[in-house]
């Protein structure tokens, strides 16, 4: 192969991973309660671990399918959790989903984890870090999908404050 025809090649390698890199980038953690003190899952009880939610959000301009999305904690346990989002599973643009640890198996430690989501082929989508959590305040993303911050009035599934 000819020097020429193998840069046209990765020419072209590049433009393919980047076009799909582009296309799940809109979908990003948005939002993380890790030390819940109240009942965000609306069942009527307070379960601590079972109140921990994840959200994520489409910051896109097109619905994304997330079937086969992978979230994982991966710090301070011996087990880390990993779900594997449902098929038929779609984000509209400026929505979001909220996945609590009750149906996910998704755990979040108080003393600090990081959380990550993987798309369907394995790839790195987002992840969060974090320390110390404080009860009933979330890692939230304000404006939705913008910078990190802490929001005292967790809000799953619904934008953030």
């Amino acid at each position: 192969m000819s020097l020429r025809c193998m840069a046209k090649y990765l020419i072209c390698l590049f433009s393919v991973i980047m076009a799909v890199n582009a296309a799940g980038a809109s979908i990003v953690i948005n939002e993380m309660l890790a030390n819940p003190a109240s009942d965000w899952n609306k069942n009527g009880d307070i379960s601590g671990m079972d109140d921990e939610f994840i959200e994520l959000f489409n910051s896109g301009k097109e619905p994304v399918d997330i079937s086969g999305y992978t979230l994982k904690d991966t710090v301070f346990r011996s087990t880390p959790g990993e779900y594997s989002i449902p098929n038929g599973t779609t984000i509209k643009p400026g929505e979001f989903l909220a996945i609590f640890v009750s149906s996910s198996g998704v755990f979040q430690g108080n003393d600090g984890d990081c959380i990550k989501l993987f798309d369907a082929a394995g790839n790195p989508v987002d992840e969060k870090e974090y320390g110390t959590a404080t009860k009933d305040v979330s890692f939230a993303r304000i404006p939705d999908g913008g910078e990190w911050g802490n929001s005292t009035v967790p809000t799953p599934g619904m934008p953030n404050k």
